[in-house]
């Protein structure tokens, strides 16, 4: 059982609004529905747009306390540099303070994003603000989600 949830900025930034969709999100956790949740674009404005997946990942990870947010990207974490361009850039396993790496952000996304990595940096910024652990590692790669639930070292961790 699926069930799809369109949000907006509004959502986000409205207290009750906020309390109702955590509410519902966690109601159809308890239901066993695997809820499907998109940034509601054709009535979204300028004002009002959460802009890109790994924040509105973020938003939902928060909104009900999660342990952990995996984000899966095309690339294997955060890196020193572009590993495409560099191939003797560093990963980098652990950050405990994101301004601290910030700079290794870059500016833009791959050919399949377009966030990039300062998105992913500000989408652990809020889970790390909100108590919940963030992993971003290799989607192309399946094996990486069993690792990671089996508390395997797999790309880089945010937090905790």
């Amino acid at each position: 059982t699926v069930a799809q949830i369109l949000m907006t900025g509004s959502d986000v930034d409205n207290e009750v609004r906020y309390v109702n969709f955590a509410n519902t999100l966690n109601r159809l956790l308890e239901l066993k529905a695997i809820p499907i949740i998109n940034e509601n674009d054709t009535i979204s404005t300028d004002e009002i747009v959460i802009g890109d997946n790994d924040t509105l990942a973020a938003i939902v990870a928060c909104s009900i306390h999660a342990d952990k947010l995996i984000l899966l990207s095309d690339i294997d974490g955060l890196f020193t540099e572009d590993p495409r361009k560099n191939p003797d850039a560093t990963m980098i396993r652990h950050v405990d303070n994101v301004d601290r790496v910030r700079e290794y952000a870059g500016q833009k996304g791959s050919a399949f994003g377009t966030g990039g990595m300062a998105t992913k940096l500000n989408a652990a910024q809020i889970c790390m603000d909100h108590g919940v652990e963030m992993i971003l590692a290799n989607g192309s790669r399946p094996k990486n989600l069993y690792d990671i639930l089996e508390g395997k070292e797999v790309g880089t961790r945010f937090g905790k």
